[in-house]
């Protein structure tokens, strides 16, 4: 994981501004001495852009007064070789109860936390170590949806392919080899994306996550900040909830005067229901005015003001 560079300016109220960048992300956190500190992520498009990003915000803190200074000491650090879940459970608060994670009956270096089951938001949470626990990969599955049969077809295919999150790729859709209910893929994601232990800086880079999906779920080229924008942005894809139905990918772009919608001339993430609003308003737009929504698949289908496709055959196109 890249350190982070702080910045600091020294004033009535000194102030401190920190980066860091990681992959296609960049971090800050910034603060002062009567203020508590705030955070924030930004996600771009690659590396290089993401690079570009950190070197513009550098350069406005620097002409805004802010030197770089060493960056203090990161308690986080001394923990880098913990074990996953010895991070966990020694992070837990003076007056919380210390998680107990219990090996899985059948299945090797395999952990399971109930978390409150009984309750609506209850869910279970499990780990698949590797490295002797200094790294493992994280999945979750609300209580109201789990049932032990499914997850144990999932881990049988899992715990054979523990390593796949780590592989310097950030993510994989893979088949499965036989459903999980309804499920027919597993998506794998890098520690990175998948931010599975986000709350413990120390274990953050040493975990990844895999979850089942449909297939019309992700697509099959996308890059990776736009699996990011399916599993963490607006209407992000309930992935713990294994008594879903599919979340189909929907990938628009279109210029529709006139429209309460700004043009978007590059395909970005939305749902379906943006799908249909912007269908109802293309029929009494201008003759210039064009939509295009593109499946999973990387198939695009062009509307325009005379088109007949209904928003039915719309669904159908992005599923099938």
């Amino acid at each position: 994981m890249a350190r982070w560079r702080r910045f600091e300016r020294e004033e009535a109220t000194p102030a401190y501004w920190e980066i860091r960048q990681e992959g296609i992300r960049c971090f800050l956190r910034w603060g002062s001495g009567r203020t508590p500190g705030k955070a924030s992520t930004t996600t771009l498009d690659d590396e290089e852009q993401a690079r570009r990003h950190a070197v513009r915000k550098i350069n406005e803190r620097l002409r805004k007064g802010f030197t770089e200074v060493d960056p203090p000491w990161d308690p986080a650090e001394a923990d880098a070789g913990t074990p996953v879940l010895d991070v966990i459970t020694k992070a837990a608060g003076p007056h919380a109860p210390v998680p107990w994670y219990l090996p899985v009956e059948d299945f090797e270096l395999v952990y399971r936390r109930a978390h409150t089951p009984e309750h609506p938001m209850g869910f279970f949470e499990y780990y698949v170590l590797r490295e002797q626990g200094r790294s493992a990969v994280r999945f979750a599955v609300r209580a109201g949806s789990h049932q032990d049969t499914l997850v144990a077809g999932f881990l049988d295919f899992l715990c054979s392919r523990r390593d796949l999150g780590f592989d310097g790729r950030s993510h994989h859709k893979v088949p499965l080899p036989s459903p999980v209910g309804s499920f027919d893929h597993a998506l794998f994601c890098s520690p990175a994306l998948g931010r599975a232990c986000a709350a413990y800086p120390a274990a953050a880079a040493r975990v990844a996550t895999a979850f089942p999906v449909f297939d019309c779920e992700i697509g099959d080229e996308d890059p990776e900040v736009l699996v990011d924008a399916r599993i963490h942005g607006h209407a992000a894809l309930p992935y713990s909830d294994w008594g879903r139905s599919p979340y189909p990918a929907v990938d628009m772009r279109f210029g529709i005067q006139p429209s309460h919608y700004r043009p978007a001339p590059k395909f970005k993430v939305y749902r379906p229901a943006d799908v249909q609003k912007l269908m109802d308003v293309l029929p009494t737009a201008s003759p210039q005015s064009w939509l295009e929504v593109r499946s999973f698949r990387g198939e695009t289908a062009r509307l325009q003001p005379d088109t007949t496709m209904s928003f039915a055959d719309v669904l159908s196109f992005l599923t099938d």
